[in-house]
């Protein structure tokens, strides 16, 4: 199978969930979530349409399919009374919610990298210390943007309950770190294997 009938596949994935969730929080009045998958499907939506101009890879693409999946099920599903979002997974340790940040900010580090890699130096893209604090600066930057998105739904759709409040924001944004630096580790990784082969 070709990369073109690969990214078809998860053109059409996307646009299926997208659709389904849409309906699903219409009915049932899920606000937040309408907002949360407009802006969702526009992103995606440019990822896959410009993938080649902005230098996005196959994989980045299924990743950043799999986190507007991810996302959107945390505010519709509900298990036992409670959001998807807010059920811990480890213990009281490890929510839904921290792991679709650092998901989210692991895929934006690829994101920033391959926007960044063809206007790089070749000093500058060897040294791992110097490109990593920038991607992950960057990445983060990405993540405090989805916190401001995210005070939208607070002031124009009062979801304040279910965004959380400062503490929750404060992991957020651990989480976000957290992601990020696992990127940097596979993106380093990824630059000295080819640097053996030239």
């Amino acid at each position: 199978m070709n990369e073109k009938s690969k990214l078809e596949i998860v053109s059409i994935f996307t646009a299926a969930y997208l659709i389904i969730f849409t309906i699903f929080a219409a009915v049932n009045k899920n606000y937040e979530f309408l907002y949360y998958i407009i802006i969702m499907g526009i992103l995606i939506g440019i990822g896959i349409l410009y993938h080649k101009k902005i230098h996005l890879t196959l994989h980045i693409i299924i990743g950043l399919s799999i986190l507007g999946f991810m996302h959107i099920s945390g505010g519709i599903f509900y298990f036992n009374g409670a959001r998807l979002y807010d059920i811990y997974l480890i213990g009281k340790v490890l929510r839904y919610d921290n792991l679709v940040h650092s998901f989210g900010i692991f895929v934006s580090t690829f994101v920033v990298y391959n926007l960044l890699k063809p206007h790089l130096d070749k000093k500058l893209i060897h040294n791992k210390y110097l490109i990593s604090l920038i991607l992950i600066l960057m990445a983060m930057g990405a993540g405090a943007l989805n916190e401001v998105l995210e005070l939208g739904a607070v002031v124009f759709l009062g979801a304040a309950e279910q965004v959380g409040d400062y503490f929750n924001n404060a992991l957020d944004l651990i989480f976000n770190l957290i992601g990020s630096v696992i990127a940097c580790f596979f993106i380093i990784y990824y630059h000295k294997k080819i640097s053996r082969k030239k």
